[in-house]
């Protein structure tokens, strides 16, 4: 695996081991999904419990490794898959550049993984102690769903999805701060462009794609709010990229 992964999440080391199966296998799926290394390099990832100010790539950035936080108090393997997928998916898309549209695909990818879990452990959990473990990550997604649908008219959004992008119009015409829930909303709307595997190779792109891109990846300078450009995007990607960026913008817009 082209990943390290330090977890430091519990002083229990023995909660620590019993995590890593998620941690790794989490990191192994994404990459191999993304085919590519993130804009920044491999590098060691090391995990703490931020009970504060968790799911965070922490800033500044260091040279050598990345920082991030999850917030997940007891041992959950659902929240530490929801919360790991969302920071090692903002290491992709480039963690010096958090649009709006870089953090809805972090949702996206948290929700994929959910269902990633699930499914998988029915059978072929890592082992006996493991077993039953999938209803928790199925569990948290419906919990999740159910939050981000009490926040919106749901019949009206069954029926289209023009509330989410009146709420995306607001998010690329503000620099405001904007409810997670939002996120996960946006996420969930965009999850069922994400099926078919080569489309992950997009997150290797989202930090060009942006009105002013970052090319150096040297340059470990952050700007947390910088805005999405989707003609940036698309003249980024491979060819065979150029229709998802498309259909993401016409979902949106």
């Amino acid at each position: 695996m082209n990943w390290k992964i330090m977890l430091r999440l519990w002083d229990s080391e023995s909660y620590n081991n019993n995590i890593a199966p998620v941690t790794n296998e989490l990191a192994s799926e994404f990459d191999r999904l993304v085919g590519s290394p993130p804009p920044l390099g491999y590098k060691p990832v090391r995990v703490i419990n931020d009970l504060y100010y968790g799911m965070r790539v922490y800033t500044p950035l260091a040279e050598d490794h990345y920082k991030v936080g999850l917030t997940v108090g007891h041992l959950t393997y659902g929240k530490v898959a929801y919360q790991f997928a969302h920071v090692l998916s903002t290491i992709y898309t480039d963690p010096r550049q958090l649009t709006w549209l870089a953090n809805s695909l972090a949702h996206m990818a948290s929700f994929r993984f959910l269902d990633h879990f699930a499914e998988k452990w029915i059978d072929n959990s890592p082992g006996p102690e493991y077993d039953g473990e999938y209803e928790a990550f199925s569990l948290l997604k419906s919990e999740k769903i159910k939050t981000a649908f009490q926040n919106v008219d749901i019949m009206l959004n069954l029926a289209s999805n023009e509330w989410i992008k009146e709420e995306v119009r607001k998010l690329d015409q503000s620099m405001d701060y904007a409810p997670a829930v939002l996120f996960d909303l946006i996420g969930l709307e965009l999850q069922p462009l994400f099926r078919e595997d080569y489309t992950w190779k997009i997150f290797s792109y989202l930090g060009k794609g942006t009105r002013t891109p970052l090319n150096d990846p040297d340059d470990l300078r952050c700007r947390p709010r910088a805005k999405p450009d989707f003609d940036n995007l698309r003249a980024a990607v491979p060819s065979e990229l150029k229709d998802l960026v498309d259909r993401i913008y016409q979902r949106l817009h």
